[in-house]
């Protein structure tokens, strides 16, 4: 199966019902839209359908823009100009939501919101291969500027990069690669949703006990009040269960 590579950077409007609450809960410091980067394909987070932008990610931004008062507008771009904060000091976004591993290294350019996901890493590697560990692959393929790079680099490896998941995918597929790291609910994905259990294999979680936040410039604490109340109020009133369910099909652990 091949997945062709989404080059450019998309924008696309997602419009949005008119926000409630009061006048002191609207988030006014930036334009008459909320603008969110994030970096798609990296299902079941982000990715496009049907020409749009959807995904669990998404659909929580949608949250924090209806608290906002504000229609959203979804920016596609590499995962790297969001986990070393550049898209959103250059302007080019207000907010960054991609799967995003909280680190102490990400913390020193963004403010991160409350921890909304709970995630572990997933090595994968195709089903006749004799790879039975990390240290057994020649060529590891990983995303750009993720927790898994840094994971294989930590390992002592030097692995091969790839600017989206699709991509790294795409190589382990054509032999490129002998095995990959990435987040194990999109290796999930990958073999339930896009069938490759017959031709992929999973040989081993990851536990790096790694959380998921959303991003916003440093500084920027109206924005970052908004965006925690609104991931607590949908987990007050159901709506992160729902969502949750949506998209992965299970109960949400406790974050």
């Amino acid at each position: 199966m091949r997945f062709p590579r989404k080059t450019g950077v998309l924008l696309l409007s997602l419009s949005l019902a008119t926000a409630c609450g009061t006048a002191g809960q609207q988030h006014t410091a930036h334009g008459n839209s909320l603008k969110l980067c994030t970096n798609a394909p990296f299902d079941p987070f982000e990715f496009e359908q049907d020409g749009t932008i959807v995904g669990f990610d998404i659909d929580l931004a949608r949250l924090v823009a209806k608290a906002a008062g504000k229609p959203l507008e979804v920016v596609n771009v590499d995962f790297d100009a969001i986990s070393d904060g550049s898209a959103l000091r250059e302007g080019r976004c207000d907010l960054a939501a991609a799967g995003i591993t909280i680190t102490p290294e990400r913390q020193r350019q963004v403010d991160f919101s409350r921890p909304y996901f709970e995630a572990s890493q997933a090595l994968l590697t195709r089903k006749k291969s004799k790879v039975k560990s990390l240290k057994d692959a020649d060529q590891v393929g990983v995303q750009t500027g993720t927790t898994g790079l840094d994971y294989v680099r930590q390992e002592g490896l030097e692995p091969v990069e790839y600017d989206d998941s699709m991509e790294q995918l795409l190589a382990l597929q054509t032999d490129e690669v002998d095995a990959l790291v990435q987040d194990r609910p999109v290796v999930a994905v990958w073999l339930t949703k896009f069938k490759l259990s017959g031709e992929l294999k999973l040989i081993g979680s990851l536990d790096t006990g790694e959380q998921y936040g959303m991003a916003v410039r440093k500084g920027d604490d109206a924005l970052l009040g908004t965006v925690n109340r609104a991931l607590d109020a949908a987990r007050q009133d159901g709506t992160y269960e729902r969502l949750y369910k949506q998209w992965f099909g299970g109960e949400p652990p406790e974050v």
